[in-house]
């Protein structure tokens, strides 16, 4: 049998050299190809991670831009007043308490107070406590300290006693906002500056009474998910709440409520799979309705910074109170000018509340026949109006109601019409202003 037939490569001198010198030229160019091909490959990655940091460079100069043009630099902070020292004669106060966030001299504040109001400050100085005494400082964060904020007595009507009172909230967070759809944003910074004080105060009954009250006025951010069991309505599908369970009872669920987006996306693991959640607004009565159809207790803000749990019994307490002074003090049975049965209230802080408060109160500085005026809200037929009670003689109405809206005129904007009635004639108003102060007094 010959080599042929085995199939062997038969090559000798040149053939062979040529051969050899053929295969590594051969491999030699693969090589080269290879080592091009990775070259542009290097190079295309390094051109994309080029341009990935020059976008998130653009992006958080963009960001750097937007936090520099927020009030305060959008920094979010809370203080919740231990003490408060007021200085009429200065309109300044001086608050202690512990500081949530980062607070600096000069930030822009609001003062949330106990009954609902909300007063626009300044901070004027800090002192942070070292261990031993306060000390000057420019800011301060996560620790005690005394800050000294502009009050104005004379616009507020406020006083020594009254301004600030034990358990009020200073923060940098606004009062919730409409944004250019109608959408009222969903803050509570009045009860998420009480909350994070609930591990050291929760046994004081005062204190507890202004959380219950925080919850009950407050409106919270429920997720939600679509119901791939629920059949789609217009092209959506059915929203399902997202449950949590206990620790301690598995079988127990719970309502997750969070006060504000923060505390929302603190809640990493809602925002980890593939789809993401949905959001529902809840006011309180929208939620103790929903747990009451199966006992579900509920939690504020799950993931922090500070969670608070409430059994549904106290839910469900909290509730029927409600709709029990609801039900007594809704109505009023007192005549108001044309006769009628109407509700009245207190206006909620706003912008344009606030102006129209002001006017108010200039315009009786310099009306020596006003010895005091409140501004309330007033619902007739379903029509809301402010309601001004002014303590002035009888007869001098017609001057004196005529005076004051051609000064809020200008101001008014969501709420166009101004009723009036004088103290004398409106007896439920001496009560409601025996125990809250009046907007101007002489």
């Amino acid at each position: 049998m010959s080599d042929k037939d085995n199939n062997f490569l038969d090559l000798e001198g040149d053939a062979l050299d040529e051969a050899l010198l053929a295969a590594i030229d051969e491999t030699d160019e693969e090589e080269r190809l290879a080592r091009k091909k990775k070259a542009e490959e290097n190079q295309a990655r390094a051109e994309q991670a080029r341009v990935t940091a020059i976008e998130h460079e653009k992006r958080k100069a963009e960001i750097e831009n937007l936090r520099k043009s927020l009030p305060n630099e959008g920094r979010r902070y809370f203080l919740m007043s231990e003490e408060a020292e007021c200085f009429v004669d200065k309109n300044e106060a001086v608050v202690t308490g512990i500081m949530f966030g980062t607070c600096k001299t000069d930030d822009e504040i609001y003062i949330y107070r106990n009954d609902g109001k909300v007063m626009g400050s300044k901070v004027l100085d800090i002192e942070v406590y070292n261990g031993q005494v306060f000390e000057p400082a420019t800011e301060v964060n996560q620790k005690k300290a005394k800050i000294k904020v502009l009050v104005d007595f004379e616009k507020t009507g406020f006083t020594a006693e009254n301004a600030i009172p034990k358990f009020a909230v200073l923060s940098s967070v606004r009062p919730p906002l409409k944004d250019d759809k109608g959408k009222v944003s969903v803050e509570n910074p009045g009860l998420s500056g009480l909350m994070f004080r609930y591990p050291e105060f929760n046994k004081d009954k005062e204190y507890l009474g202004r959380l219950m009250d925080g919850i009950a006025n407050g409106r919270f951010l429920v997720p939600a998910m679509k119901d791939p069991n629920e059949p789609e309505i217009k092209g959506q599908k059915k929203l399902k709440i997202i449950m949590v369970t206990k620790k301690d009872d598995p079988n127990k669920r719970v309502l997750p409520l969070f006060t504000d987006l923060q505390a929302l996306y603190l809640w990493r693991k809602l925002f980890e799979g593939e789809e993401k959640p949905s959001v529902i607004v809840m006011s309180f009565p929208e939620v103790a309705k929903f747990v009451k159809k199966d006992g579900f207790d509920v939690v504020f803000n799950p993931s922090g910074p500070v969670s608070v749990g409430l059994p549904f019994t106290a839910i469900d307490a909290m509730s029927n109170l409600i709709a029990k002074h609801a039900g007594k003090n809704k109505v009023n049975k007192e005549v108001i000018s044309d006769g009628s049965k109407v509700i009245v209230g207190e206006p909620k802080p706003c912008e344009e509340t606030d102006k129209v408060r002001e006017a108010l109160i200039n315009y009786c500085k310099n009306n020596i026949s006003i010895k005091k005026a409140g501004l309330l809200y007033i619902m007739r037929s379903g029509k809301l109006s402010y309601l001004v009670i002014a303590d002035a003689p009888a007869g001098s109405q017609k001057d004196v109601f005529a005076g004051i809206l051609g000064a809020l005129k200008p101001n008014l904007d969501s709420i166009k019409t101004v009723d009036f009635s004088l103290l004398s004639e409106a007896p439920f108003a001496k009560d409601y202003f025996s125990k809250k102060p009046w907007d101007y007094s002489s």
